[in-house]
C-alpha cells in the first residue's frame, strides 16, 4: 500500500513539473545612428521596437522567426548575406548609407528605418502583433506603412485569413458592403481610383482588432495609388464577431 501511494505521489509530481510553460512577450528596442554627415534634423537612424516571444520555446521559435524576417525582408538590400541579427540590419543599413553619402557627399539626404509595434492577446487562442513602420532611402518619398500578424499562441504559426472565419465569404461580401458604403462608392470600385485586379473587391493583407472595432487596413499601393495613402474601413465588433472562427475566437 505504501508503495503504491509513493508512486501515486510522484506521478503528481511528475504531472505538476510537465505543466505547459506559458508564453510570453517583451519588447526589445535597438536604436542606432550614423556618425557620418550628422547634424541636427538631418542624422541617418535606425529605431527597432521588437516584440519578442519567450517561455514555450516550441511556440516562441517560430514567432520570433516570423517577426524577423518580416524586418528582414523590408530592411535588406539585394546584394545583402543573410543574417539572424537585428544589430546587424540596422548596421548594414547605416553602412549602405555612409556608402552612398562617400559616393554623392553633394545629393545626402539622411536615411531612416523607424519600426513601431503593438502587440496584445485577443483571445485565449490569437495574438496580435501590429506593426507601424517607415523607411526611407533617399528619392521622392519614404514607405509608410502598416503590417499585421495574428499568430496562434498553442502553435507560433501565422494563422491564414480564411481560417479566422466561419463564413469568409459571407464576411467577404460584408466588408464589400461596408467598404462601399464608407468610401460613398455606387458604382465600379475603380471607376473612383481604386486599382483592384479585374474590379473585383478583395481583403486587404491587413486585419486587426481594435478596442471597439476590427479594422480593414489597406496599405499605399496595395489598392491605390501612392498620393492616396493608406484606405482604412473600420468595422463594429458585433458585426464582425458573427463571422469570426469560433476555434480561434471563443474565450
Amino acid at each position: 500500500m505504501k508503495k503504491i501511494l509513493v508512486f501515486i505521489c510522484l506521478s503528481v509530481c511528475f504531472i505538476s513539473c510537465k505543466k505547459e510553460i506559458p508564453l510570453e512577450f517583451k519588447t526589445k528596442t535597438y536604436d542606432f545612428k550614423s556618425e557620418s554627415d550628422c547634424t541636427v534634423g538631418n542624422c541617418t537612424y535606425v529605431h527597432f521596437e521588437i516584440p519578442t516571444a519567450s517561455g514555450n520555446n516550441a511556440i516562441a521559435t517560430p514567432i520570433n522567426k516570423s517577426i524577423f524576417d518580416f524586418v528582414e525582408s523590408v530592411m535588406s538590400f539585394e546584394d545583402e548575406k543573410k543574417t539572424a541579427s537585428y544589430d546587424t540590419l540596422a548596421l548594414n543599413f547605416i553602412d549602405r548609407f555612409n556608402e552612398m553619402n562617400r559616393t554623392y557627399p553633394d545629393n545626402s539626404i539622411a536615411w531612416e528605418a523607424n519600426f513601431k509595434a503593438n502587440h496584445k492577446s485577443i483571445s485565449n487562442k490569437v495574438y496580435q502583433i501590429f506593426w507601424d513602420y517607415y523607411t526611407f532611402t533617399g528619392g521622392a518619398h519614404g514607405l509608410q506603412a502598416t503590417k499585421v500578424f495574428l499568430f496562434d499562441s498553442t502553435t507560433g504559426k501565422i494563422i491564414p485569413t480564411k481560417e479566422l472565419f466561419i463564413n469568409y465569404e459571407g464576411f467577404k461580401d460584408y466588408a464589400e458592403t461596408e467598404f462601399k458604403k464608407q468610401l460613398n462608392i455606387t458604382g465600379d470600385l475603380n471607376s473612383v481610383g481604386f486599382t483592384f485586379e479585374k474590379n473585383t473587391f478583395k481583403l486587404p493583407q491587413n486585419f486587426y482588432e481594435t478596442t471597439n472595432e476590427w479594422i480593414l487596413h489597406y496599405n499605399p499601393y496595395e489598392i491605390a495609388p501612392y498620393v492616396q495613402g493608406a484606405t482604412i474601413i473600420k468595422l463594429p465588433k458585433q458585426q464582425v464577431e458573427r463571422f469570426l472562427n469560433p476555434l480561434y475566437f471563443k474565450n
